[in-house]
């Protein structure tokens, strides 16, 4: 008996998928043209009213389970309209891989039978939330093939610890979401489910490769979603889709699910630049309020990865000092962003907060670092996957999966060298942390030189990467405005530094990137979540505060 192609896996697989939207959730027309993902799904006429007012993402999670622990909704009512949501968001933007509406509308009803049979007490912290997880960490029973027709219909024999946490605070998860090919690239296509679009815009990416995560808690299909970082892969999809995005300090939120890397990185964490669990969210205290979830449940004592922090209830500095990077050497802002960041930093000043513009770290050292990095974390198990399917645009694109040119030898000495670049940088960069001699309380910056982009075109991550290089913990931020072509008007392509400039530059058009995401990066120390976070939270109100844009 013949091998099944992968075209036969991938069809097979789609099918599986698809066959588990109840047909009463399925779209009877299809996007219209030049309509954005996120406008036509209230008006798509499979939502109710009550459904669109349970999952409005103006009302985050922290909200929903105050409503949840007064028993003023149901688990049930909740889950299934978040499902219906999710059905939805999938058919216009293309964001799940594994779907369990069914299985968690049974969890939601067991949920809220343990809520009365215990005197209206929640099951746990996130008693009956909606969460989505990406695909790249297992469930058991389930598929995690990370869009590679090779890891298809080998479902997972475990739950991955940091899954098991969330279950055990009592939520619900409702599907996996999607991640690119190979899971190392910042646009989120595979072989096996294909693109996943930006719901503000159906010709621009999602980013990566937590994409589907982004995509889904855009759409409003998720309160919560359980992603992963080693180079922005929660932040950069977050900013492009508009989402808060949490990256925390290293060895605090269990790495542990398909392999993407050689055997010998324990998760992503023990050799280099450290890759961690993060999550994406509808709100700032969303995220807070789960990471502080995941620290009591103390995950140091099932795993050796984990050091012991328990929470700490840290407040915001009283006059927090904030350093800024306002413009690179390397590349120039895409105007939108700049503005962006540019309206972040005024509002923060008016608002009597000490703000002070820093010179810009060694983005370009970090990254070449970074890339080099990748060959020692053993890329050759991810090229061994793929020779069964043929690549993604954006694979080939990015490079990481074929050799460039004459390799340096991978010895134990050339290892020893690029940790010792690391470690240059790291000192270089802890300086910041004294401006002057004086303490800074966070980093503003932005996540890449561009919102979103067209497909196949996220290709330099360093805005990102250095923070994954030394291990900084950092949030991405909605400003709740949006590109605007009567504003943001393209450099002159002359003006450029370099090559890369220029490539990155010849991406803007204005027309075309307008109502894109405008988002921030808020930057902490090393092992400092409680305090960036606590920062991230009182800032937000005030970077944000000329509400959503009327675009």
């Amino acid at each position: 008996m013949s091998q099944p192609t992968w075209q036969d896996i991938t069809a097979r697989k789609r099918a599986e998928r698809d066959a588990k939207i109840p047909s009463e959730w399925r779209l009877t027309e299809s996007l219209p043209p030049g309509t954005r993902p996120i406008d036509f799904l209230p008006r798509c006429g499979i939502l109710t009213e009550h459904d669109l007012a349970i999952t409005n993402p103006a009302r985050d999670a922290t909200d929903l389970l105050a409503q949840l622990f007064t028993g003023k909704v149901t688990a049930e009512d909740v889950v299934r309209s978040f499902c219906k949501r999710a059905a939805v968001a999938q058919q216009l933007t293309n964001c799940l891989t594994e779907i369990m509406f069914s299985e968690a509308i049974e969890r939601a009803k067991w949920l809220d039978s343990e809520f009365k049979k215990n005197g209206n007490k929640p099951v746990g912290p996130l008693h009956g939330l909606p969460i989505s997880v990406k695909d790249q960490f297992y469930i058991k029973g389930y598929d995690s093939c990370i869009g590679i027709t090779g890891l298809c219909f080998k479902p997972a024999k475990s739950t991955s610890q940091a899954v098991q946490m969330l279950l055990k605070a009592g939520c619900v998860i409702i599907a996996k979401t999607t991640v690119p090919q190979t899971v190392l690239t910042a646009d989120t296509d595979s072989i096996v489910f294909g693109r996943t679009v930006n719901p503000y815009n159906a010709e621009f990416g999602a980013g990566g490769s937590s994409g589907g995560e982004g995509a889904l808690i855009a759409m409003g299909g998720s309160t919560l979603g359980l992603g992963t970082d080693a180079a922005g892969s929660v932040r950069m999809p977050a900013a492009v889709c508009g989402v808060v995005g949490y990256k925390p300090s290293a060895y605090r939120i269990p790495v542990d699910g398909q392999r993407i890397l050689g055997k010998g990185i324990m998760g992503t964490t023990s050799l280099g630049p450290p890759g961690v669990s993060g999550l994406l969210a509808r709100s700032v205290r969303d995220a807070r309020l789960a990471a502080r979830v995941m620290a009591e449940a103390q995950p140091w004592n099932d795993s050796p990865f984990i050091y012991p922090h328990p929470w700490m209830q840290i407040l915001s500095p009283s006059k927090p000092r904030i350093g800024v990077w306002l413009t690179t050497d390397v590349v120039h802002l895409h105007p939108p962003v700049a503005r962006g960041l540019r309206l972040a930093h005024d509002r923060l000043k008016r608002a009597g907060y000490e703000v002070v513009e820093l010179a810009p770290p060694p983005f370009e050292k970090a990254s070449e670092i970074h890339f080099k990095m990748g060959e020692f974390m053993d890329v050759s198990h991810m090229r061994k996957l793929l020779e069964s399917e043929p690549q993604t645009k954006i694979v080939q694109a990015m490079g990481n999966m074929t050799s460039k040119g004459t390799q340096p030898e991978l010895t134990v000495e050339y290892l020893h060298e690029l940790n010792f670049q690391i470690a240059r940088i790291a000192m270089q960069m802890k300086r910041y942390w004294r401006h002057d001699g004086k303490p800074l309380d966070g980093i503003l910056f932005v996540n890449a030189p561009h919102t979103a982009v067209p497909f196949d075109k996220y290709l330099w991550v360093a805005f990102t990467g250095i923070i994954n290089v030394v291990d900084w913990t950092s949030i991405a931020i909605p400003l709740n405005e949006k590109a605007d072509k009567n504003i943001d008007v393209a450099m002159p392509l002359e003006d450029c530094y370099n090559d890369l400039d220029l490539s990155i530059q010849k991406l803007y058009d204005p027309g075309k990137f307008h109502g894109l995401p405008l988002s921030v990066q808020l930057i902490g120390q090393r092992f400092e979540d409680e305090k960036l976070l606590a920062l991230a939270d009182e800032i937000t109100p005030i970077i944000t505060q000329r509400g959503q844009s009327k675009l």
